[in-house]
């Protein structure tokens, strides 16, 4: 049973650059600190370039058709219930790109455990994947229950909860809060998106496990969520030194920027905002940060950017991350295979509408314009 305020707690030590992952887990009671388990796994052994690719569509269907195949009588994934809702999400919008409708069946199973496990306290990719359901489906009893969860936080109080996970980690599952809030309409909704912009100032190399991911993840949040205009990322100048002048109509550029523009792996992405290898085996061509780049510049796309190229790319060396149906965490290298790698490439198999039905843009605008938005600032690791 999740307790209120509940985000994660379990590391692992995973091959995706040889550093600590984070994965959900529960955190142990209301105002305690957060209890960590270290698992020590031993990197994957690096092979050469691989060879072996098929089209974007072919890999969808592959990813997408394994995923069907594999899943537990009880809508879940072997070893990754925690991660159902990346996975969900990731079947709704494959089945969005091919109609199959197994693809929708399976979402809706991994949509029944999310909804019997979680005891009303979700996952930011959780509520994403459900109001994705809810879009595609027209069943609005996924968004409801979504709406519900938001409705009844202390939304400050419950996201300062992310102050005590690796600042990436917050980012991530912010980000996907953020588009979930919006979607249903949520009365906070104005505030997450505040907290995600807070909690992006504070990432940066040193300080954070993956920071082009997180730039990419909150570009996916932001652009879909409001205007990305002059509002300055860090205002008061206390947050990383990356983001002093940058404004949110600065980031799908910079995003662009963290891409592979040549070389062998092109169209993948750099996993340090600096672009040095750091601790990682490799700079670059890891899958979850290009998976994230090329949603972040998908949304951008949708918002008036021109990055059809580099959206091109991203699409086109993803697929040689897939390996006997299932996506390994580094594109090229024999690195572990994770479902929830699949789920997260499907998601850029189709994109997610660019607002939320009518009906909720209007309820949201009027909270806008009634309500001004809060701001708070959490407090530096």
């Amino acid at each position: 049973m999740r307790s209120e305020g509940t985000v994660f707690g379990v590391y692992i030590v995973d091959c995706h650059k040889d550093k600590i992952m984070l994965e959900k887990g529960e955190k142990l009671m209301k105002g305690t600190i957060f209890s960590f388990v270290v698992c020590a796994v031993l990197c994957a052994i690096f092979l050469p370039t691989a060879a072996m690719a098929g089209s974007w569509d072919e890999a969808v269907v592959q990813v997408a058709d394994h995923l069907v195949a594999v899943q537990h009588s009880d809508g879940t994934w072997w070893r990754e219930k925690d991660f159902t809702g990346s996975i969900v999400a990731g079947l709704v919008q494959a089945y969005e790109a091919t109609g199959n409708d197994a693809y929708l069946t399976t979402a809706k199973r991994g949509a029944s455990y999310i909804l019997s496990s979680a005891g009303g306290n979700f996952f930011g990719d959780e509520t994403h994947a459900m109001v994705r359901l809810s879009e595609t489906t027209g069943d609005p009893a996924y968004a409801d229950a979504v709406r519900d969860f938001y409705n009844g936080l202390d939304t400050t109080r419950y996201m300062s909860g992310f102050d005590g996970t690796d600042r990436s980690n917050a980012v991530f599952y912010v980000a996907h809060h953020v588009v979930a809030a919006h979607r249903v309409g949520a009365t906070d909704a104005g505030i997450w998106r505040q907290g995600l912009i807070q909690y992006l100032a504070l990432i940066d190399d040193d300080v954070a496990y993956y920071p082009v991911m997180s730039l990419g993840v909150a570009t996916w949040a932001l652009a879909q969520t409001g205007p990305m205009d002059d509002t300055m990322v860090d205002p008061d100048g206390t947050g990383e030194k990356y983001w002093g002048d940058v404004k949110l109509s600065d980031l799908p550029d910079r995003l662009a920027t963290h891409q592979v523009s040549s070389g062998d792996r092109a169209g993948s992405f750099y996993y340090r905002l600096g672009h040095s290898r750091g601790s990682a085996p490799e700079a670059n061509g890891y899958t979850e940060d290009t998976v994230y780049g090329l949603l972040g510049l998908i949304a951008a796309h949708d918002a008036g950017w021109d990055f059809d190229q580099e959206i091109q790319k991203a699409r086109g060396v993803l697929p040689i991350a897939v390996n006997d149906n299932v996506a390994r965490c580094h594109i090229w290298s024999w690195s572990k295979q994770h479902y929830t790698y699949g789920g997260e490439m499907l998601q850029a198999a189709a994109v997610a509408p660019s607002a939320p039905p009518l009906l909720l843009r209007q309820q949201q605008e009027s909270l806008e314009e009634s309500r001004p938005r809060q701001s708070f600032r959490p407090p530096l690791r």
